[in-house]
């Protein structure tokens, strides 16, 4: 596998040669038919002129990255240009979505500028399209882009849309360390803003630039689907895992999810099945899932097929508990979401999601904190993540299932707490205070001139099904 990638990367590189020097033969060749009218220009104008075609015919994921973008008095109105994978279903892009829905709350003016040039990741979620613009006009710029990609996103547009702004990244992040290859894109933000402390934490280690904490709005709507809908039976404990393949399994580790549950119901219990849904798995990774469960004895039902949003959320309010026993999160999404919908949450006690899973409303699950290794992507030195304490998690479902009113009582006050402490209109209350606070600095400072709010997009979304 490592030597395919590797060639890969090699035929990549030389395809970015190949094409760099066709950029080049474009230019020049401009450049010979603007001969005969640029002779009498000075050479440094000519010189801009020619960089400037050298731009021009220039594929955009192959120009030069200037770095960093430019101070100065800040160019645009007040308000916030959010870019985001809008059309995509990534876990980077709902969270975008997440802010988006904020932000119509807020009051503040704001477009939505969607970042649509990963031809490996769909774009076909247009529910925000009405709001989307090419480029904003305002001054602040809250970027949804991790800084591996961060070059490849700022080459989509032109430097004008950076330079003399308000620059806010927010980035999505899962360990206690950041990964060293990010460091230097913190020269390109003024600010970051992370949806939890631990992803905050990370970043303060590495920087004195302002780090503020926004969580996500929670909403959950459903489309009224059913068991019967999901082909689920009606007299059954169900239990529900569930995972992005491209989030990495070894972080989500549905593996302890199914040994937890095998302790909990052995024999192949008539009467509980674990609901287990993978997104974007490949073919051997469903295959060794399955191979799993069934020397488990575990008695299952796997969903392989992308599902709507709302349907997905159906799915989670149909099942009688929620189990996550992951390594690490940036924030726990999924988790939110379970208790949002009332359903009692059984989840590892570490990491983002600590910091909203209430011990009287949840079954936290104890862990050791081991060192990750070759066991992640960004397993660098020093970088540590928990190992749950599956015979634990086990016990908590056996008690959920054993005592369904203590489950339900459960259910209902981590509803309340989500709706009270992450609701839609507390994430957009944090970006409002938070923005004035920039726009009274920039004001200060004379790199503003401060007018009245104008919102261009004053509506509230309508929410079209209501949760359960």
């Amino acid at each position: 596998m490592a030597d395919r990638e590797k060639t890969e990367t090699k035929k990549v590189r030389i395809n970015s040669r190949q094409r760099l020097r066709q950029a080049k033969m474009k230019a020049n060749l401009g450049l010979a038919g603007l001969a005969k009218v640029t002779h009498f220009i000075p050479e440094r104008p000519r010189r801009m002129v020619r960089d400037q075609l050298i731009r021009l015919t220039t594929p955009k994921d192959l120009r030069p990255y200037r770095a960093p973008f430019q101070n100065g008095r800040i160019n645009g109105k007040p308000g916030i240009n959010e870019f985001g994978f809008f059309r995509a279903k990534s876990g980077l892009a709902q969270g975008a979505k997440l802010y988006a829905k904020a932000m119509a709350y807020s009051g503040i003016p704001y477009t939505l500028v969607n970042l649509g040039y990963l031809d490996w990741l769909e774009q076909d979620d247009h529910n925000l399209d009405s709001l989307m613009t090419r480029r904003g006009g305002y001054a602040v710029n809250v970027i949804h882009v991790n800084p591996d990609q961060w070059e490849n996103a700022s080459r989509c547009f032109p430097h004008r849309q950076f330079d003399q702004h308000y620059n806010i990244g927010v980035w999505a992040w899962e360990l206690e360390i950041l990964p060293a290859s990010w460091v230097s894109i913190l020269d390109y933000v003024d600010e970051l803003w992370a949806s939890s402390e631990f992803i905050a934490n990370a970043i303060r280690r590495v920087t004195d630039k302002p780090v503020t904490v926004i969580r996500y709005g929670i909403e959950t709507p459903v489309d009224g689907s059913t068991r019967a809908d999901f082909g689920l039976p009606e007299d059954e404990f169900l239990v529900l895992a569930m995972y992005d393949s491209r989030s990495h399994a070894n972080r989500k580790n549905p593996d302890g999810a199914i040994r937890a549950f095998a302790e909990a119901f052995p024999d192949a219990d008539a009467k509980a099945r674990l609901i287990l849904k993978v997104a974007n798995g490949k073919e051997e990774e469903i295959r060794r899932l399955r191979e799993t469960l069934e020397q488990k004895g575990v008695r299952y039902h796997l969903v392989t097929e992308l599902l709507e949003k709302e349907h997905l959320n159906a799915l989670i309010s149909c099942c009688d508990a929620f189990i996550s026993l992951h390594r690490s999160e940036g924030f726990g999404l999924v988790v939110a979401e379970a208790m949002n919908l009332g359903v009692p949450v059984v989840a590892t006690g570490w990491s983002a999601n600590a910091e909203f899973m209430p011990e009287d409303c949840t079954c936290r699950v104890g862990y050791n904190l081991v060192p990750v290794g070759d066991a992640y992507q960004w397993g660098e030195a020093g970088q540590r993540w928990a190992e749950p304490d599956v015979h634990q998690a086990a016990e908590y479902l056996k008690k959920i299932r054993e005592n369904p009113e203590w489950a339900r009582e459960m259910g209902e006050k981590a509803r309340d707490y989500i709706r009270r402490e992450l609701s839609v209109e507390k994430c957009a209350q944090d970006i409002r205070i938070r923005y004035e606070e920039i726009m009274e600095e920039l004001s200060r400072r004379g790199e503003i001139k401060m007018t009245a709010d104008r919102t261009d997009h004053p509506e509230k979304p309508t929410q079209e099904k209501s949760d359960p």
